[in-house]
């Protein structure tokens, strides 16, 4: 009989009901269900001798079924799909098939997962597929493989993913256990990608050795396509609306994401690692991925499973009623916590496991930090003894290591680094609620070191992408483009902090310094002061007397109002309307015990600076920014932050040119590397029509703030605004490289293409970008490319829509105006920007120079908006 869609779903459900029988009643079993059907039997009982045993324990059940069947696509290199080129087979399983392959329009590298041709007509082998895609584009995690397109062409269903390098986890265990130190980073990884799932409501249920790749920045999440999708209650995470997702246009599916996956009764996942709910066809949640989780960490660090057996029914047996052997037993010494956080994660009983991945993303974090000296020797139950131990072992080493430098062929030698990104400090405490001190004191080494002009510092916002990171130096090094890392840890105990710093050469990753600094709280901003002048003396630069005296000196602080304005910057740097909120109390508390506390003036204007004109009216949040700004200034001329947001402020809410570029070069004099100043000031060449001089700056942002996507976006939008639309098209490409999802850098690329009259990769960039942020701003620029595609009536109904929902709230009038200035209704935009006008809005400055403004131009009405904020209509040619 030939094979067809129906004989092999048949095939592959029989197997699977059949793979886990009792071999005594198998006989029975089979002849009942195969009715007399001889091929059927025939062909059943061949894939189960060809995938008995062992096999079948370590791969899902539903997977192993495809390996009978001639399902193997005909894909050859050189085949297209839509945009993507196939080069290659990667591999292949019982769903589908993985090829290498090129993005022709990026020559990105990309790995292509192709539906098996058999399975693409099988409506829950779809289902699965669609539900992978979906699994996988909720997800922004660099230990998870990220999604890059879902597509059908010619028949053939596609999942474009990020191309990876390295080994399965399955692989590097067939040979024996991981390293200590190797296991707890994995560990770490995967607990962490697994803590992101679960909080976007999905459950992995596949969790494996052979679902993680070990690549060089890591380990990496593979195949959701077993995961449990957590209903939202939003529109567009419907359940009927699975297959369309992925596959327009197919029929609905009836696989629900709330049940379990299973069929004809026969429960699906890996049995090895499922837990024992899952095992019995109970429901299953976040915390069968723990018990999964739990014996992957036990065969991580053992080299042994955690649950043996040389057949499915002993295997089933051991997870559901027998303990595995603690992993002190097999691998001793055991770490303190590990024991008993494996014993926890595989508890029979899911309410007596660790809850949560953030528990056990917690612990191990815990573990990892807290015993790091014992992996040389016996451990203090002492805090700050184990701070001791860790200074001076990393001290000894690194002088080891400098012993060396002078023979070795790869380091650099430390006074030829010129550039350095130093790193979040690691705070040794273990408390989380001091998560913000550390910050904190990361920020004021980076600010003290960006004062000597000799050396570039990376930003702060940058700096910050690698908290908790486990990538290697030499990648960090190579992603941020400087010479040298700096990485550290403190403790506080009482009223004393204790920093250790380490000076690492970001080619080799070898230390080429560390040193421990340690002060009184009241002391903390000379203690830092104290690091930066050390770091500058090994890497051979010469300060200046002004230099020398600021980083000799420093004023002893009130450890209170210090910690209210750390909290401050905390709590904005997070950008929400609640965290901003949260930081003007701060502040205000700090301002409140010490007025004469410049940092919290200065800080306080930058929280009210977020807040306006996305939370905040303008005239109510500008006013108090501006006084916050021009008292931190009186204070301390010498922060170059308060400098940059006055100019701004003058910028955009006084409409003062000439005052905004006085206190942007003031500025950048105080701090060159200051990205935040560089776009500003950018933005004041934007509005001037200095474009060349503009770019200027963007690239210069670009340079001291690489992995930022809040700059990387800004200087997108403000090379739109000088016309450079290939370079706005690539930086916006580069961002969405670190943070897939961004939606503004899609929707900044997407005017751009629209400007260039790409407009089907203009709209399709708006629609994913709203898809991720159906924010006002978002809707009013998908509205413009709408209606400089052509798509008129579908721009009018995005920007009426944005139109009803701000009454009830603030929003720019401006960005409304714009959108109806595309759409040719020159009355409605007049309308809008005069009430911008009115309500000083912070886009107005960009009226004489935004591209999308040109079907308004010719309007009499434009020059008179033009004067009024403060702009000479005779300067702003009609491009």
């Amino acid at each position: 009989m030939p094979l067809t869609p129906d004989r092999w779903q048949q095939i592959a459900r029989i197997y699977e009901m059949a793979v886990d029988r009792d071999p005594a009643t198998l006989d029975s079993f089979l002849t009942e269900i195969c009715a007399g059907d001889t091929t059927l039997r025939r062909e059943v009982e061949s894939l189960l001798q060809q995938e008995h045993a062992q096999v079948i324990l370590d791969r899902p059940v539903w997977a192993t079924a495809g390996s009978l069947f001639d399902t193997h696509s005909d894909l050859c290199p050189g085949t297209m799909l839509g945009p993507y080129r196939i080069e290659g087979p990667l591999g292949a399983g019982g769903m589908g098939e993985v090829f290498s392959g090129i993005d022709t329009r990026l020559g990105r590298r990309v790995a292509i997962k192709v539906l098996h041709s058999a399975g693409a007509l099988d409506q829950q082998m779809r289902a699965r597929f669609a539900r992978e895609a979906r699994a996988v584009a909720a997800l922004t995690h660099p230990n998870i493989c990220t999604l890059y397109d879902v597509g059908r062409h010619d028949q053939v269903d596609f999942l474009v993913m990020e191309y990876l390098e390295g080994e399965t986890l399955a692989s590097r265990l067939a040979d024996g256990q991981l390293g200590l130190d190797e296991a707890l980073t994995r560990a770490i990884e995967i607990a962490s990608a697994l803590d992101h799932a679960h909080r976007q409501g999905i459950v992995h249920r596949d969790l494996k050795p052979g679902n993680i790749m070990i690549t060089a920045s890591g380990a990496k999440l593979l195949d959701f396509g077993l995961a449990k999708l957590r209903a939202t209650g939003h529109p567009e995470a419907d359940h009927s609306s699975v297959e369309t997702v992925a596959h327009p246009g197919a029929r609905e599916s009836t696989e629900r994401d709330d049940v379990p996956m299973t069929r004809g009764g026969t429960v699906l996942g890996t049995l090895r690692y499922m837990a024992p709910e899952q095992i019995e066809g109970r429901e299953v949640d976040a915390r069968s991925d723990v018990f999964s989780f739990g014996a992957l960490l036990h065969e991580m660090l053992t080299g042994k499973r955690a649950f043996e057996g040389d057949n499915a029914e002993r295997v089933r047996a051991a997870i559901v009623g027998h303990e595995p052997p603690r992993v002190s037993s097999l691998q001793p010494p055991a770490l303190p916590g590990l024991d008993d956080l494996v014993r926890r994660c595989l508890a029979k009983n899911p309410e007596e496991r660790c809850p949560t991945a953030a528990d056990v993303l917690r612990e191990l974090r815990r573990i990892s930090e807290l015993t790091a000296p014992s992996r040389a020797g016996q451990w203090s139950a002492w805090r700050w003894v184990a701070a001791v131990l860790v200074t001076a072992i990393t001290g000894l080493v690194a002088s080891l290591w400098m012993g060396s430098v002078g023979r070795s062929p790869v380091a650099t030698p430390a006074s030829q680094i010129r550039s350095i990104a130093v790193l979040p400090l690691v705070d040794l405490s273990g408390d989380p609620s001091q998560e913000y001190f550390a910050e904190g004191m990361t920020d004021q080494l980076i600010n003290d070191l960006v004062s000597i002009d000799t050396l570039r510092v990376i930003s702060r916002t940058s700096a910050m992408r690698y908290k908790g990171t486990n990538k290697a130096v030499p990648v960090i090094a190579r992603e941020l483009q400087v010479d040298g890392i700096i990485e550290g840890s403190l403790v506080r105990a009482g009223d004393r902090v204790r920093i250790n710093a380490t000076l690492i050469d970001g080619a080799s990753g070898q230390a080429l310094w560390a040193q421990t600094f340690e002060r009184d709280l009241r002391d903390v901003l000379a203690l830092q002061r104290e690091v930066a002048r050390a770091i500058t003396s090994r890497v051979d630069i010469t300060l200046t007397a002004q230099q020398e005296a600021r980083l000799a000196s420093a004023p002893s602080i009130d450890p209170e109002v210090h910690r209210q304005v750390l909290l401050g910057r905390h709590h904005a740097a997070k950008g929400s309307r609640e965290d901003l909120g949260r930081a003007v109390q701060y502040f205000n508390v700090a301002i409140g015990k010490d007025p004469s506390n410049a940092m919290a003036h200065s800080g306080l204007a930058e929280a009210y600076v977020g807040l306006s004109g996305y939370y905040l009216p303008p005239r109510q949040a500008m006013p108090p920014a501006k006084r916050a700004a021009e008292t931190a200034i009186r204070l301390d001329q010498s922060l170059a932050d308060a400098h940059a947001t006055l100019g701004l402020i003058h910028l955009v809410y006084d409409w003062d040119g000439p005052a905004a570029e006085r206190a942007l070069l003031r500025a950048l004099d105080l701090n060159p590397t200051l990205a935040t100043a560089r776009l500003n000031y950018a933005a004041y060449l934007t509005t001037q029509k200095r474009p060349e001089e503009a770019v200027r700056e963007v690239q210069q942002a670009v340079k001291f703030d690489p992995v930022s996507i809040r700059t990387n976006a800004f200087a997108t939008s403000m090379l739109l605004f000088t016309k450079n639309y290939d370079e706005a098209i690539e930086l916006a490409r580069r961002g969405l490289e670190f943070e897939p999802k961004n939606a503004f850098a899609l929707a900044f690329q997407g005017v751009a293409y629209a400007e260039q009259h790409r407009f089907e990769e203009a709209v399709a960039n708006m629609e994913r970008a709203a898809s991720l942020d159906p924010s006002w701003t978002i809707l009013s620029l998908q509205a413009h490319v709408l209606a400089v595609a052509g798509r008129k009536a579908e721009a009018l109904r995005v920007i009426r829509q944005v139109e009803e929902q701000s009454r009830d709230s603030y929003f720019c009038p401006y960005e409304i105006g714009t959108a109806y200035a595309s759409l040719g209704d020159a009355d409605t935009a007049h309308r809008w920007f005069r009430k911008g006008i009115e309500g000083r809005a912070d886009c107005m400055a960009w009226l004489g120079v935004e591209p999308w403004m040109e079907p308004f131009r010719s309007d009499p009405r434009y020059a008179g908006l033009l004067r009024e904020i403060g702009l000479d209509p005779s300067s702003i040619s009609t491009p």
